[in-house]
């Protein structure tokens, strides 16, 4: 028997707690350090904050990297020309009489025209998708040499605390209203040092260093 209060341990037939008078129990009820589970809520209560305030604000959360773009256009040909090529060897292996399937001599036919018309065009989507990696991988290159100029004169130029500075953040000001003074300066700063940069990747420019100079928010 125990003592819930006390934690002190009875021999059996004492019902009460000769320190504190609680009554005793069989079992201590199992204690949860909620530290750990609060943080975790803390920090995801500070990630769905800053997601709505970027929706808000007009962040742009679907542009995706040249780089990321180009690995799944190349998987998508590779995996449109297999099967597509796949497919055309097995038929073959099936008309030649290597792979014995039975068939009614009609369905043969429909279904050697149905399927040969599905593998023909998996074979034309691999083709455009390997076509367009060219230029997919051009422009990752560009792309990766203006984020290594914005990374070095960005980084370079500001702390977090000099940005609140430059953007007029104040310790009394709201969270939303911080994000918003520092996502509006991070991006009029962008495209000032380089306005040949488009909009939504000024946009993906100004996420990610705020990322980075406010971990915590």
């Amino acid at each position: 028997m125990w003592c819930p209060k006390c934690k002190t341990e009875y021999r059996s037939g004492i019902a009460v707690c000769a320190e504190c008078g609680s009554p005793l129990v069989e079992e201590l009820p199992v204690e949860v350090d909620s530290g750990a589970a609060l943080q975790k809520a803390e920090a995801y209560g500070r990630m769905e904050s800053r997601e709505n305030m970027r929706m808000l604000s007009g962040g742009n959360h679907a542009y995706v990297e040249k780089s990321v773009r180009y690995e799944d256009e190349r998987s998508t040909a590779f995996s449109f020309l297999l099967v597509g090529i796949g497919g055309f060897i097995l038929l073959a292996l099936i008309y030649a009489g290597v792979i014995p399937l039975q068939f009614a001599s009609y369905m043969k036919y429909i279904s050697g025209a149905v399927m040969g018309g599905l593998f023909a065009a998996f074979i034309i989507i691999g083709i455009r998708s390997w076509t367009k990696l060219k230029k997919i991988r051009l422009e990752a290159e560009v792309e990766k040499e203006r984020r290594a100029a914005a990374d070095a004169w960005f980084l370079n130029a500001y702390t977090a605390q000099a940005l609140d500075e430059k953007a007029g953040v104040g310790d009394k000001e709201a969270a939303e209203q911080n994000y918003f003074l520092r996502s509006s300066f991070m991006k009029q700063a962008l495209q000032e040092q380089f306005p040949d940069f488009d909009e939504p990747f000024l946009d993906y420019l100004a996420e990610q260093y705020y990322d980075a100079l406010y971990p915590e928010e």
